[in-house]
């Protein structure tokens, strides 16, 4: 093959002193001239052989520059012929002045309203989270935790002993779609037996809070032509999940016994928080949840038991759990450490039939694989060494300070209904009912002028449902000090 001289790159002198190699001079020679267009379809692009003489350099030099402009998309091979530049104009005939301008900014919002017309999602809000409540000095809030009384050097102590031999390979691995053995094996052995769930490693799925292992639920399980029963007041984002699959969410009314489920429809799924409802923390009763037993069965339907504060019982011996009355495999158990350590690690859990956490697991693998193995060696750690237990029964103490402060200062400083006001004994929360002339949301908007920041109970209640003479007093992120002067600001506040 005779070469062109019409692109003789002799003239562009490469600098030998330069630090930058010289495959790499070559390569922006030629990339220049690509941009000048002075190779094309029918002229090729020099041969090797060529342009090492006419550049006095190496053949090797050459071909290590060419190597890079074709691995780069520049330049293509084309047998028996040679190197030749990549076409990268359309093949359509549309002038280029009838072109989009490249400086119109994407239009994301057909986009986002075809998704959001896809999801069935009740309209409520999404459960408080109130993450400026360090900004208020009487954060009357359940989602958050008291920073003084953070186990923050045992939890420490984990998190370093979880980088070290024979721990550090199960906190940086990729373990694929498996969880950390040694976590397993603690919840197994040392949590969930003190809830009477006994379960073994298969039954057991980590997630990424509860909310995860809820979403995860929905999905495999649950469906368009499902009907899923929830307690009103409630969990918001528990039917938010639901419902945006397209399930139909029936609520059922609570009172003091719990969820009042005797008339409850038909139903594929039931969602609970039996130990302490959310939010009113009364516990489900015993009878109700033996007749809940005899339902699934009925209707060959199965419980979400979401058991999220249990471990806060302040008086008497905890009812059991739905999961320790299953003899069926009928109950999905749901348990996190959001309440007991923090929320912001997101550790939770579900324990149900291995087949169903088989298929979760698989989901799971879909979105997240596993939970950092960091964060779970940590918590096995934590878990194990005894300060797990330590640091409960610490929390126990506390709350149940706060709870006996708290329950003092309401029946002292705020207004009550005829009936008076009492309180079930546990959990993280007080439900406080209002007289009903009282508006609570009205209220609770002008306990922020006051330093006070608390949830108005309308925001639980089922669309259709709205009633508003609650406030949800959390205690667990307040020092006990704290407690009777926010509630006598909160007083002060009330409209």
């Amino acid at each position: 093959m005779t070469e062109s001289t019409a692109g003789d790159p002799a003239p562009l002198a490469l600098d030998p002193s330069s630090a930058t190699p010289l495959y790499r001079q070559v390569r922006a020679l030629l990339e220049d001239q690509l941009a000048r267009g002075v190779y094309g379809p029918s002229r090729p692009m020099p041969s090797t052989r060529y342009l090492a003489q006419a550049l006095g350099v190496s053949r090797n030099t050459v071909a290590l520059a060419y190597q890079e402009l074709t691995g780069a998309g520049l330049v293509e091979s084309r047998p028996r012929s040679g190197l030749y530049p990549v076409n990268l104009a359309p093949t359509s005939t549309t002038p280029r002045t009838t072109r989009r301008d490249r400086t119109i900014q994407m239009d994301w919002q057909p986009r986002l309203e075809r998704h959001q017309a896809g999801l069935h999602q009740l309209p409520v809000t999404k459960a408080p989270a109130f993450p400026e409540w360090q900004d208020y000095p009487y954060p009357f809030i359940s989602a958050q935790p008291e920073m003084k009384s953070f186990p923050a050097r045992s939890w420490q102590r984990a998190m370093v002993a979880a980088l070290h031999n024979p721990h550090l390979t199960y906190s940086v691995r990729d373990a694929g779609d498996s969880d950390d053995p040694l976590l397993l094996e603690a919840l197994c052995n040392e949590i969930l037996p003190s809830r009477g769930v006994h379960a073994t490693t298969d039954e057991v799925l980590m997630t990424s809070g509860a909310q995860q292992g809820l979403s995860l639920i929905a999905d495999v399980l649950l469906g368009p032509t499902s009907t899923v029963v929830v307690e009103n007041p409630g969990y918001v984002d528990a039917w938010q999940i639901c419902s945006r699959i397209g399930a139909s969410v029936v609520p059922v009314p609570t009172d003091q016994w719990g969820a009042v489920i005797e008339d409850a429809p038909g139903f594929d799924a039931i969602y609970l928080t039996p130990s302490h409802h959310h939010p009113t923390n009364v516990t489900l009763s015993l009878p109700r949840r033996r007749l809940l037993m005899d339902q699934l069965a009925d209707r060959d339907a199965f419980v979400i038991e979401d058991d999220y504060d249990s471990e806060f019982r302040f008086r008497g011996q905890p009812t059991p759990s739905l999961k320790a009355m299953d003899t069926s495999g009928r109950v999905l158990y749901i348990g996190s450490f959001s309440k007991f350590l923090a929320a912001g690690l997101r550790l939770g859990f579900v324990v149900g039939h291995p087949e169903v956490i088989a298929a979760l697991r698989a989901e799971r693998h879909n979105r997240s694989k596993h939970l950092a193995g960091h964060l779970q060696r940590a918590l096995g750690i934590f878990i194990t060494s005894g300060d797990y237990h330590k640091v409960l029964r610490g929390q126990r103490r506390r709350l149940r300070a706060n709870w006996d402060t708290l329950t003092a200062a309401v029946n002292r400083y705020l207004p009550l209904p005829d009936e008076g006001g009492s309180y079930p004994p546990g959990g993280v929360s007080l439900w406080y009912t209002a007289p009903a002339e009282i508006d609570c949301k009205r209220w609770a908007l002008r306990a922020r002028e006051h330093g006070v920041l608390v949830a108005d109970g309308s925001r639980y209640y089922f669309p259709g449902t709205w009633r508003n003479h609650n406030l949800r007093l959390g205690y667990s992120s307040l020092r006990t000090e704290q407690i009777e002067p926010g509630i006598r600001a909160l007083a002060a506040a009330l409209p």
